[in-house]
């Protein structure tokens, strides 16, 4: 593919699918930002789901528009040019494509073609809608090392995760929906003008302002939260997996970290860039949960103490003291229905601190050598996350 330089800085104009999400909504936060440079003079959030700026608590301005309602499964190409055509202000310069949507399936066949096929229907829309598109940043996640197999995971022992490993077995390859879009946009970017690459956190530390019932930090910050309130100050609470997870290693991303690489990657030389996957976390230091459980618990004036089967799951915990943890809800205006639901999904059942018996740490080797060396520490992660679930009005 022929060497060509991003667009001149300041003229870009960035599109963000899923902004209603964790990594969507960090990524408009953090173009409005400036960062870097203020490189982009329109940002266009994207989202199936009908939101307001109230809502998604961006910085007021005028190069912002949040555009709603866009269906990536509509199954008509036609008709979804013909809607971002309308609604997407000035498209004919969209320049930047930032990819943060997902269609969740139960079924993963049916996952990997939903995802897929809106990943598809997308950029062939603004390839035919802007001459201007030069760069699609695709978020997947550890998935790709097949962190989701478990006891099937193929890389224990090969730590940190390196970007240079291979795919999973064929078996297991064809169920994940990361590799359908990574083979898709490879595909579809073949002898075009525009490029791409694919970022890869691990746990995502952060929340959108509304809510995310599927984030561990919310649903972390909503336990420990209330354990505070009905326990009091000063209380031991229990990590709630179990030994071998206390000890073992991985490294957390935080959504803001994630975004400004992104952008970063996004504004590089293109040979530098092109069709690579690159890892991003808070830091290239692995974190256990013995260190990470006392530092989240000390935001909430709580002692972080080891595992400890004799206590209750979270889940059952705040099931036990519902009665009073609505009543807290009317007292401090929260929103109940949030916390319900957060409570009682599969995200809540904090399988990730159980199930996953290996040591995860990434490999930043080829972010840092792409020049983008911020990082953040553990506190600084987490308790900017639990800030926001607490602007959110979902924890006390």
């Amino acid at each position: 593919m022929q060497e060509q330089q991003q667009s001149q800085l300041g003229a870009n104009h960035a599109v963000v699918l899923g902004c209603s999400g964790i990594n969507g909504y960090a990524l408009v936060s953090q173009l409005l930002s400036g960062f870097p440079r203020s490189a982009f003079a329109r940002v266009t959030a994207l989202s199936n789901r009908p939101f307001t700026p109230y809502e998604g608590q961006w910085l007021a301005s005028d190069r912002l528009s949040i555009v709603s309602g866009i269906d990536l499964l509509t199954g008509n190409d036609i008709a979804l040019a013909n809607a971002l055509e309308t609604q997407v202000p000035s498209v004919h310069t969209v320049s930047h494509i930032y990819y943060a949507a997902y269609s969740p399936r139960s079924d993963p066949v049916e996952e990997c073609q939903m995802n897929k096929e809106m990943l598809r229907a997308t950029v062939q829309a603004f390839e035919k809608l802007s001459p201007r598109l030069s760069f699609v940043t695709l978020i997947t996640g550890t998935k790709a090392y097949g962190v989701c197999l478990l006891d099937k995971f193929p890389f224990r022992g090969q730590v940190p995760l390196s970007e240079d490993l291979p795919r999973v077995p064929a078996e297991y390859a064809k169920d994940l929906f990361y590799y359908h879009q990574v083979d898709l946009l490879q595909e579809l970017s073949a002898g075009k003008s525009w490029s791409w690459c694919e970022v890869r956190p691990d746990v995502i530390v952060g929340v959108a302002p509304f809510g995310n019932e599927h984030c561990l930090a919310q649903t972390m910050g909503i336990y420990l939260s209330m354990y505070r309130e009905l326990e009091g100050e000063g209380a031991r609470v229990a990590f709630p997996g179990n030994e071998t997870t206390w000890h073992l290693e991985s490294t957390d991303s935080n959504q803001d970290i994630i975004a400004r690489f992104c952008i970063h990657a996004s504004l590089q030389p293109l040979h530098k860039v092109h069709a690579r996957a690159f890892n991003i976390a808070d830091g290239p230091l692995p974190v256990s949960w013995s260190q990470r459980w006392p530092i989240l618990a000390a935001y909430f004036g709580l002692e972080g103490t080891g595992p400890d089967d004799s206590v209750l799951h979270p889940m059952e915990y705040i099931d036990r003291h519902w009665s009073e943890i609505q009543q807290l809800c009317q007292r401090r205006g929260l929103k109940e229905d949030v916390i319900y639901r957060s409570m009682h999904n599969t995200g809540a059942k904090m399988g990730i601190l159980r199930l996953m018996d290996f040591d995860r740490p990434l490999d930043l080797s080829r972010s840092r050598q792409l020049g983008f060396n911020e990082e953040l520490d553990t506190a600084g992660s987490w308790y900017r996350a639990f800030d926001r679930v607490r602007e959110a009005k979902i924890i006390p």
